[in-house]
């Protein structure tokens, strides 16, 4: 017995998911909201990071 993903149908076919993010990856609009969205992300995590260690640093005994 084989595995298989489940994106892709045993007869080979993609799954409706995979065609749609493969029909938006076209799409100008959405890749740049993309890439926009990831980088507010990413951003927002540094930030929350580096508050949190400056936090840690100022409870520390000295």
């Amino acid at each position: 017995m084989t595995s298989t993903s489940k994106s892709v149908a045993l007869d080979g076919t993609f799954s409706p998911r995979v065609m749609e993010l493969r029909k938006k990856i076209h799409d100008a609009e959405y890749v740049e909201y993309a890439v926009q969205r990831i980088a507010q992300v990413l951003s927002r995590k540094i930030v929350e990071d580096n508050e949190q260690q400056l936090m840690r640093r100022r409870h520390e005994p000295k």
